[in-house]
């Protein structure tokens, strides 16, 4: 499978997810990520959102409606800024802020994926 194949699948996790029963789990495994995961950048995943900006609003809603005790996040914060953090069971929580809206969501996305890689 083709590298622009695999991102095509990763962007739109989040519309398969609610569309179907599979797991994140399956559907990161499904695309083909596991097999070139340390060729994909987060500039790789910003070429693709480029292209279909929908996905962006998909992974913030995803983000939203997870309701994990620890993992990845991405939000809007009331100052228009993006946030992409990381929510820990015990620890300092991880935050980083953005300014651009494909870049965090790119951020989100490596580091969600890479989670669920690494399950």
């Amino acid at each position: 499978m083709k590298k622009t194949d695999i991102l095509n699948k990763i962007i739109y996790i989040p519309k398969q997810f609610l569309n179907g029963n599979d797991s994140v789990y399956s559907l990161v495994k499904e695309s083909g990520y596991f097999e070139i995961y340390n060729q994909i950048k987060e500039s790789d995943i910003i070429d693709v959102l480029v292209k279909h900006l929908d996905c962006i609003d998909q992974w913030l809603s995803h983000s939203e409606n997870n309701r994990s005790g620890s993992g990845w996040y991405f939000k809007q914060n009331d100052n228009g800024k993006y946030i992409v953090g990381y929510l820990p069971i015990e620890g300092n929580m991880k935050v980083t802020e953005y300014l651009d809206k494909i870049e965090a969501c790119a951020a989100f996305v490596k580091q969600k994926i890479e989670e669920v890689r690494n399950a």
